[in-house]
């Protein structure tokens, strides 16, 4: 990674108001306060030359806040089914020409980019209330690169979540209409360029390559690559 990239990430990440600390029980702010995934998508936006980002789930903006200024020369789209929360981030960013942000269901919001765009990277964080809607925006999209946050990773530091019994992992890739042959997972003993400074409640992230070859995720040095068959089943077994 470019020295001139991991300079602008950090003076970007570590200026982003944390306003999620009123609810979340991570504190709030961009990728939760893990600066490490800001790395690593910083990472996948450059080598898959992606032409727009998609935040699902936006709550009070931190994250989205981070991506618009972060990279103000892409179309940065989010949204919350949550109408106070859409109002509120889309009045906190008023003055980012770069960034839409609706109340709308996020699976919408997700095939509408993907008629708009060519290689989008998705960030999908839209886990929270009765409804998940994570099957439905994997589902949507038929090209792009997919982040999907709080995923497990296996590893006891990294939190993920479940719901009426499904954890936000392998399995959920699994009932994709085409599933990855692969997925890719932080490495937890990586060697980052920054330090993670989240003391809390730290997520693990799932990422896969739709419709785009694989090989710049398996390349890089801070994943892990996994067969999501394989690790599906070990998973059902254990």
């Amino acid at each position: 990674m470019g020295h001139d990239r991991t300079d602008t990430t950090l003076a970007v990440f570590y200026r982003t108001e944390r306003v999620g600390s009123v609810r979340l029980s991570d504190g709030g702010g961009p990728f939760g306060f893990d600066i490490t995934v800001a790395l690593i998508v910083d990472d996948l936006l450059t080598g898959y030359s992606c032409d727009a980002i998609v935040e699902t789930g936006c709550f009070l903006g931190d994250t989205t806040s981070y991506l618009a200024r972060r990279y103000p020369d892409l179309p940065v789209y989010s949204c919350d089914n949550d109408a106070g929360h859409a109002s509120f981030t889309r009045h906190r960013l008023r003055a980012t020409g770069n960034v839409a942000v609706t109340c709308v269901d996020s699976p919408t919001l997700v095939a509408t980019v993907v008629a708009r765009h060519e290689r989008p990277l998705f960030f999908l964080d839209a886990h929270w209330g009765v409804q998940w809607p994570l099957g439905r925006e994997l589902a949507s999209i038929t090209t792009g690169i997919v982040v999907i946050h709080d995923f497990d990773i296996g590893h006891p530091r990294f939190a993920f979540d479940t719901y009426q019994g499904m954890v936000c992992g392998p399995a959920m890739l699994a009932r994709m209409p085409s599933p990855p042959a692969r997925y890719f997972t932080p490495d937890p003993q990586a060697d980052h360029p920054l330090p993670c400074l989240q003391t809390g409640r730290r997520a693990g992230v799932g990422i896969v390559a739709i419709g785009a070859d694989p090989g710049t995720l398996e390349a890089h040095p801070h994943l892990i690559g996994r067969d999501t068959t394989a690790a599906t089943a070990a998973m059902m077994h254990q």
